[in-house]
This record gives C-alpha cells, sequence and structure tokens, in this order.
C-alpha cells in the first residue's frame, strides 16, 4: 500500500472525465492534484508525528491561485501545466527536506516538476487524446489552499486520509 502528499486540482468537467478514462489511479479514487510527495509513508505509518510535520509545512505557505493551461506532453505522460510553478517548488523542497527518505516518484535527484497528469501509458500515443475538445477547456485559474494526504486501502482504493489547510493569503 503507497501513500502520496497532492495538491487537490478542481478540474474543468470534460477535462476530469478524459483524465479518468486515461490514468490509471483515477479509477480507483486518485483525484486531479499536483504531486507533492509519492511514494510517501506507507498507510501503517502515517501517525500523528507525520501528519504534525505535514501541516507545520503547509502553515509556512500561503494559499495560492495558479492557472493550468496546456495540453503539455512528456513521453509517457500528457499533463496541464500550472503557472506559477515556484509555490509548489517551495513546498515540495519544504517536504522533501522532511522527509528526506522520499524522493519524488523515488528516483533520488529527479528533477520537481509540478503538473497535473491527463493521460498516460498507451492513451498519451492515442491521436484522439491529444486532440480531445474538452483540453479547449484550459486556460483555467485554480486555488491551492491545502495539501492532502492520500493512500490506498486494502482494496488498492485511494483515500483522503488528511487535508491540511495551506496559510492563509490575501487572495
Amino acid at each position: 500500500m503507497e501513500s502520496a502528499v497532492i495538491i487537490r486540482v478542481a478540474l474543468p468537467d470534460a477535462l476530469d472525465r478524459l483524465r479518468r478514462r486515461c490514468v490509471a489511479d483515477a479509477s480507483l479514487g486518485v483525484p486531479g492534484h499536483v504531486t507533492l510527495l509519492y511514494p510517501f509513508v506507507e498507510p501503517p505509518g502515517l501517525r500523528d508525528d507525520t501528519r504534525d510535520t505535514v501541516a507545520s509545512i503547509a502553515s509556512a505557505h500561503a494559499s495560492f491561485s495558479f492557472v493550468l493551461s496546456g495540453p503539455e506532453q512528456w513521453p509517457d505522460t500528457l499533463y496541464a501545466a500550472v503557472d506559477p510553478n515556484e509555490p509548489f517548488v517551495a513546498i515540495h523542497r519544504d517536504l522533501a527536506s522532511a522527509f528526506p527518505g522520499y524522493p519524488i516518484y523515488g528516483r533520488p535527484g529527479l528533477e520537481f516538476v509540478s503538473h497535473v497528469t491527463i493521460a498516460e501509458g498507451d492513451h498519451v500515443g492515442d491521436p484522439s487524446v491529444l486532440g480531445d475538445p474538452a483540453w479547449s477547456e484550459l486556460p483555467v485559474t485554480a486555488l491551492a489552499n491545502a495539501l492532502e494526504v492520500i493512500a490506498e486501502d486494502r482494496n488498492r482504493r485511494w483515500r483522503r486520509v488528511w487535508t491540511v489547510p495551506l496559510a492563509a493569503s490575501d487572495l
């Protein structure tokens, strides 16, 4: 079983339907999100001290708005880009410092790039996915106001474990 630290992102309806069709974990309950740490602490280890550390980091960062745009592509992923990137990078940096045993995607030294995955794997090569009209719903403005820890349960479904708010801002 696994867990992750994310910022949940409410996608436009058609784009979220496309994501749920083209991202395997979406059908298992993983919401649209920007990943900040994955893999993270195994669910049995998600104790109060871990929550307190995540909450302390969240309280050191103000909530912020950002723009989703796209599509953008890596060889195995179609995604919505986020702008500005720096607030996500700053939160990721603090989480990575507090939890050094959990490098992003389990790959030490990998550069963190904030994004919202919309399609992965074989779906990336499907021209109908890149040409889907759902992409026309972008750009949209969204709000980052909390960190969430999500985890797999015994049935491999993903559930929210904690939500901790970011600091208030003047938005």
